[in-house]
């Protein structure tokens, strides 16, 4: 198995390898790229002032508007549908793709195992600490019990006391006789542990039933909107309450 795990990492890590020379930067990639985006990053600026200062108040405003968002539709299907640039981060997420089932092949058996093998440690370390405990309540209930007759013993020869000083120090010293706490140190392993508050089942009636009186809630609901905007279009008589729909060209 274990040899069947590195040979199969060996093949996956040659694959990375060649992915990652197919998306290379390279000196002619390089050139390709400059050649074809540089003149569009010039004209992004003209569009940029163009922008600042737009104002369309006839139609030759209009038309020279249209005529530059016509430019930019070009140069945005330029830049998006680049050849080399699409290779690129087509390669770009194939290999992180890889990488990340590469790493798998490590993660996966580690924290199986890790897993396997922490939980004896972590019921051990939990059946020590319930022992410990039960060995603390005994102890401390036999204190207790030792204090509670020490008590019994001051009063008892309070009362047998003629003198009135005598007898009141004796019940004064009585209310002071408590037992130390106990505490019982339970065993450890070492193995280092965390705590953390996981949710454990949520009842959405329960929760949305209190969210309409809680606003506090609000900030653990998230709001769909592009779902709503895809409901909208795909059935355009669709309503849902308290959004208000626009229909925008764009």
């Amino acid at each position: 198995m274990e040899t069947e795990h590195n040979g199969q990492a060996s093949v996956e890590l040659e694959v990375m390898a060649k992915e990652y020379q197919a998306v290379a930067i390279t000196d002619g990639v390089k050139m390709t790229l400059i050649r074809d985006l540089a003149p569009v990053a010039d004209r992004m600026r003209e569009y940029t002032r163009f922008a600042a200062i737009v104002n369309v108040a006839n139609r030759e405003d209009a038309e020279r508007a249209s005529g530059v968002v016509a430019g930019i539709d070009r140069d945005l299907k330029l830049v998006t549908k680049h050849d080399v640039l699409s290779g690129i981060i087509k390669g770009l997420d194939q290999l992180h793709k890889r990488s990340t089932a590469f790493r798998a092949l490590f993660t996966i058996p580690l924290e199986r195992d890790r897993k396997t093998i922490r939980q004896p440690v972590l019921d051990w370390e939990a059946a020590e600490k319930a022992k410990a405990a039960a060995l603390a309540a005994k102890l401390q209930a036999d204190a207790d019990a030792k204090a509670q007759r020490e008590r019994e013993a001051l009063l008892k020869k309070a009362a047998t006391l003629k003198t009135p000083e005598k007898a009141e120090a004796l019940r004064e010293q009585a209310a002071q006789t408590f037992a130390p706490t106990v505490h019982v140190e339970a065993p450890k392993s070492g193995l280092r542990t965390s705590k953390a508050w996981k949710i454990k089942k949520i009842d959405l009636e329960v929760f949305f039933k209190a969210l309409a009186e809680r606003h506090d809630l609000s900030g653990y609901v998230e709001v769909q909107i592009p779902r709503m905007e895809r409901a909208k279009a795909a059935n355009p008589s669709a309503e849902i309450p308290g959004v208000t729909f626009e229909l925008m060209t764009r």
